[in-house]
């Protein structure tokens, strides 16, 4: 075998074992698997990840308020999250390889949905809003967005497990907090529109 190949078979087998532990162990299937309205006090965003590029790598997510980071679960592949916060301003983070962010205005009583979607630029994955007007490639009108809604399985975190493991976890996620929320500050205005949920992208 060629000194390549070993070195990606190495990857491989070190990719493969990320994904099959960790925060993975966290989640578990939710009895409900339908999406309810929000309430009229909160929002709720709906993270989706379909795609099977770095399948075998979870993506965990992280809502940053007030200096505060609140874990919302991991999100493997092939399933979903649903989020419910309060409104106003929000930065999301979801962490695999690397780190990335979105950026959110929600407002109370509106349902909003993201796409995690690998981002080749980073080696990590970038939550990307879902727009309801068709201004991007990633909107409600698309054929596929049906798709990642239905084929995707609802997820919810195991409570004291998640506590847990948050705790152990919260000085390293903050360092990488820190250390790519200064990236993100590089991107230009028109980059960072792209990477936020509007008040118009509720449903």
């Amino acid at each position: 075998m060629s000194t390549r190949l070993k070195r990606l078979s190495v990857l491989f087998v070190f990719l493969f074992l990320a994904g099959c532990g960790g925060s993975s162990a966290l989640m578990k299937p939710s009895q409900n698997q339908n999406i309810t309205p929000a309430s009229k006090q909160k929002a709720k965003i709906v993270f989706m990840r379909t795609s099977f590029v770095s399948g075998a790598v979870n993506a965990e997510l992280f809502e940053i308020a007030n200096g505060k980071i609140k874990f919302i679960g991991s999100i493997p592949m092939g399933s979903k999250i649903v989020h419910e916060t309060t409104p106003g301003k929000k930065v999301y983070m979801a962490y695999g390889i690397a780190a990335d962010f979105m950026l959110a205005d929600v407002r109370a009583g509106k349902t909003y949905y993201s796409i995690v979607r690998p981002n080749w630029g980073t080696g990590g994955f970038a939550p990307t809003p879902i727009r309801t007007d068709g201004t991007s490639e990633y909107n409600t009108s698309s054929p596929d967005f049906k798709d990642w809604v239905s084929g995707t399985e609802l997820l919810e975190p195991i409570p004291e497990d998640a506590k847990k493991w948050f705790a152990q976890e919260q000085k390293n996620i903050m360092e990488t907090y820190k250390e790519y929320w200064k990236r993100f500050q590089t991107k230009n205005p028109n980059e960072k529109a792209e990477r936020s949920l509007t008040p118009r992208d509720g449903m």
